[in-house]
């Protein structure tokens, strides 16, 4: 058994009144009463941590998709730098002009 405290109220009489027209005990009321206001308190509390979390959600969710256009972005530049340095190297390659004075390795001397 739970061990319990004393708590005195002073009430305004229509809702004395109303407590005594109920049949119930005054305590189980009041007990009643705190428990379903301190519930309701959890309740509300709880309900703001959740849409706090929502928004916090939502806005990673934005935040990730803003990161993941930027990362598709680079990734297109990157290759379009990739295929223009390929493609240099590849002139710079086939139209060198120290391939056309080349002499042998004998003819060196």
């Amino acid at each position: 058994m739970q061990e319990l405290k004393q708590l005195n109220v002073r009430l305004p009489s229509d809702l004395y009144d109303r407590i005594i027209k109920s049949g119930r005990s005054r305590k189980d009321i009041t007990i009643d009463a705190f428990k379903l206001y301190f519930d309701v308190n959890e309740h509300n509390q709880h309900q703001e941590t959740q849409q706090n979390d929502n928004t916090a959600y939502a806005l990673m969710v934005e935040q990730l998709q803003t990161k993941d256009a930027q990362i598709s972005n680079l990734h297109q530049e990157i290759t379009e730098l990739h295929i223009l340095l390929q493609t240099t190297l590849n002139q710079n390659l086939i139209t060198s002009p120290d391939d056309e004075h080349k002499k042998a390795w004998w003819k060196i001397w």
